[in-house]
């Protein structure tokens, strides 16, 4: 298939805020037979080991309908887990990951399960998305590594105290947008960009790595996008961006922000997300938080290779 030639509309690759923005559409809850396995052995929760036979049969149900078919993202209720302390939920989802796939290895101090706070840092001075409190920067995650995770899991230990409303837009709909006004654009969206690792490399490593933002392979359409990362690698490689990458990536970065693309969720405790990290982009709206430590947002974040 040449994708600079056709509009996908199969509703479940290219949905939008119309068709996607029902909470049934992506909302789910684990079954009372997963629950009673769970409180039956709730002794073995935080064994990081131990398997769940239940509850590992739904989750890879939720892959199959929502991940690998579907819309290409999912939400756990938390509700499911308020009989639970929040560290026997955290060693449910360490389960639910483990039953996606392959954990990855995130940062170059080995961590598998990294914590998403606000660090008092900022995209502008160079600080990584997570470890900031605003919003809008629509991306998937890890662009700057050459092999992305396929899934990406987020786990809301404490949700913002205003703001911080998840987002999600599908990458169907944004190359479906393109192709109809800007066919230009799309076949330099195709062509390799320099992606700054953000200091996660080691001496003898690239510090950017040079991939295409979009690639169509074996059927399977794929994006990979942080517009910040992409700014900062060409500065760092000394290779400006030209007129015509710029104008690709406006029109990338405008496309991505109509909210009639975005498909909207607040997180609540206990909530799990989970996306397919090559058909969904995500972001949120900027946060206030609490001052109170134990009370500030937080997420745990896992990237999950497909097995």
């Amino acid at each position: 298939m040449n994708m600079l030639q056709k509009i996908i509309s199969e509703k479940d690759l290219a949905w939008d805020k119309h068709s996607g923005n029902t909470i049934e559409n992506f909302s789910v809850q684990i079954s009372d037979n997963a629950s009673n396995e769970l409180r039956d052995n709730h002794q073995l929760i935080t064994n990081l080991e131990e398997t769940f036979p239940i509850l590992q049969k739904e989750i890879l149900g939720f892959k199959n309908k929502f991940l690998i078919g579907g819309i290409g993202f999912f939400v756990i209720d938390g509700k499911c887990f308020s009989d639970f302390s929040r560290e026997e939920t955290i060693g449910i989802y360490n389960k639910i990951c483990k039953a996606l796939g392959t954990l990855y290895v995130q940062n170059i101090k080995n961590e598998k399960f990294v914590v998403i706070k606000d660090e008092g840092k900022s995209m502008m001075s160079g600080g990584r998305y997570h470890q900031t409190k605003e919003g809008g920067s629509f991306h998937t995650d890890s662009p700057q590594w050459n092999k992305v995770p396929d899934f990406v899991g987020l786990c809301c230990v404490n949700p913002a105290k205003k703001g911080g409303e998840s987002k999600f837009v599908s990458a169907y709909s944004i190359h479906n947008e393109i192709l109809k006004e800007h066919k230009h654009f799309l076949k330099i969206l195709y062509d390799q960009f320099h992606f700054d690792k953000r200091g996660e490399y080691r001496s003898d490593e690239s510090p950017t790595v040079f991939e295409p933002i979009f690639t169509y392979d074996n059927n399977h359409l794929k994006l990979r996008y942080l517009r910040d990362y992409i700014n900062d690698g060409h500065k760092i490689q000394n290779m400006p961006l030209s007129k015509e990458q710029n104008g690709a990536l406006d029109c990338l970065d405008k496309i991505i922000h109509d909210e009639n693309l975005a498909v909207s969720y607040e997180l609540k405790q206990g909530d799990m997300i989970f996306l397919n990290n090559g058909r969904v982009l995500h972001g949120r709206t900027a946060f206030e938080d609490f001052e109170d430590i134990d009370k500030k947002r937080q997420m745990i974040r896992t990237w999950i290779k497909d097995t």
